[in-house]
């Protein structure tokens, strides 16, 4: 395995390629940490597992292949936030951020104008490549934001249900 200057040795300007391989650029791309101590699951792997990196997000997402599989992130108890979705027909995600408070503020991501329009109630199903049927790349836009504390990315938004 190369190492983070010999990364930057293989991309100086006067050595230009056509290609870089994921391995060279992955050491140039910050590998962050979670804010605070999470976990996930999936309903392929029942047991609970410390998310150790934001990349390993995409990891969990990228296991999920069927329809119907689920994920699941929340931090330590007492639990104060989670997310939730699935993988839909479509082969894209549904993605849900909650915030605990005694109450569940639970919110269906959406992407663009109209995210705030669309129902975040449990019992309606998420349109075929509509705003909430989101790829895999923009469910882990959204989930590395979430993870790291900064919040929704620009153009993305969600309508609530509260639970409790």
């Amino acid at each position: 395995m190369i190492d983070t200057s010999q990364a930057v040795g293989l991309l100086d300007l006067h050595h230009l390629r056509e290609w870089y391989s994921a391995e060279e650029l992955n050491l140039l791309l910050e590998d962050p940490e979670p804010v605070e101590e999470m976990f996930w699951t999936t309903s392929e792997t029942p047991v609970w597992e410390e998310l150790e990196s934001i990349p390993q997000i995409a990891e969990v997402l990228h296991s999920l292949t069927e329809p119907g599989q689920t994920f699941t992130f929340q931090g330590e108890e007492p639990i104060n936030k989670y997310a939730q979705g699935a993988r839909l027909d479509d082969g894209n995600f549904m993605l849900e951020l909650a915030v605990v408070d005694g109450r569940a503020y639970n919110m269906r991501i959406a992407y663009g104008p109209d995210a705030d329009q669309m129902s975040s109630h449990p019992d309606d199903d998420v349109e075929r490549y509509g705003p909430q049927s989101l790829t895999l790349a923009q469910v882990y836009e959204v989930l590395a934001g979430w993870v790291s504390g900064r919040g929704l990315p620009a153009g993305y938004g969600g309508s609530i249900h509260i639970y409790g």
